[in-house]
C-alpha cells in the first residue's frame, strides 16, 4: 500500500501528538518526526494555520487538530473502523471522554505557581477523577472478555487514547499527580498493559524516551 508523504510537526513530549505518532509506527506508515524546541516553535507559531500544534503536512497540505489528525492516521494505519459506523462511533466516544481527561490534567500543566499546581492536582485526584474515571472504567468493561484485552476486537485508536491517558500519569509528565493514580481500574490498566506491550509500541518506547 502507498501512503501520502507525511510529516508530524509536534514539541518532544507525548501529550497531543504520543497517539498519533504510535498509530503511525503500528501502521508501519512512514512518516517525518519533527520535534521542535520553544524558540523554534516562537519563530513558526505564526505560519501554522491556528498557531497551535501538532501539525500534520500531507503531501505538502497542513492538516490541524490533535483529534482529526489521529482519526486520519488510524484510518490509514487500520486502526479506524472505516465499515461499522457504530464501533466507529464507540472508538471516537473514548477519545471524546479521553479528552475531557486531558483536558483537566492540561490546567496543572498550565499553571506556573508551584503551590496552586499542587492544590489544582489534589482537588482533581480527590473529587473531580474519581468518578470521571469510575465512568469510564464501566463503559470500557461493557467490551471486556477473557479473549481479548482489546476495547473493540483488535486494537484501533480507542486503545491508544486509554494508553494515553494512563501513560500521562505513569510517566511522570505531571509530578503533581500520583504514578499509580489509574491502578485501581482494572479494565483500563488491562488495555493499557496490551498496548505497552505491543511489540510496535515497546520498540517505539525503547528508542523515544518521551515524557
Amino acid at each position: 500500500m502507498s501512503f501520502p508523504s507525511l510529516k508530524l510537526t509536534y514539541f518532544n513530549f507525548a501529550a497531543r501528538g504520543e497517539t498519533t505518532r504510535l498509530a503511525l509506527t503500528i501502521g508501519d506508515v512512514p512518516f517525518e518526526d519533527e520535534r521542535i524546541d520553544y524558540t523554534t516553535w516562537a519563530k513558526r507559531k505564526a505560519l501554522m494555520p491556528y498557531k497551535k500544534m501538532p501539525v500534520l503536512t500531507v503531501d505538502g497540505q497542513m492538516l490541524c487538530q490533535s483529534h482529526a489528525i489521529a482519526r486520519y492516521v488510524a484510518k490509514l494505519a487500520r486502526l479506524y473502523p472505516t465499515d461499522n459506523h457504530l464501533a466507529a462511533c464507540r472508538v471516537d466516544e473514548v477519545t471524546d471522554s479521553v479528552d475531557e481527561f486531558i483536558l483537566l490534567l492540561a490546567t496543572v500543566f498550565l499553571e506556573h505557581d508551584p503551590a496552586k499546581r499542587v492544590a489544582i492536582a489534589d482537588e482533581l485526584a480527590n473529587d473531580t477523577l474519581p468518578d470521571k474515571f469510575a465512568m469510564l472504567e464501566a463503559r470500557l468493561a461493557e467490551t471486556a472478555a477473557t479473549n481479548r484485552p482489546w476495547y473493540l476486537d483488535a486494537i484501533s485508536l480507542a486503545d491508544l487514547e486509554i494508553y494515553h491517558l494512563v501513560h500521562t500519569f505513569k510517566s511522570g509528565f505531571l509530578p503533581e499527580m500520583p504514578k499509580d493514580y489509574c491502578d485501581q481500574y482494572t479494565r483500563t490498566m488491562a488495555i493499557y498493559k496490551a498496548a505497552a506491550s505491543h511489540p510496535k509500541v515497546a520498540a517505539w518506547n525503547a528508542a523515544h524516551k518521551t515524557t
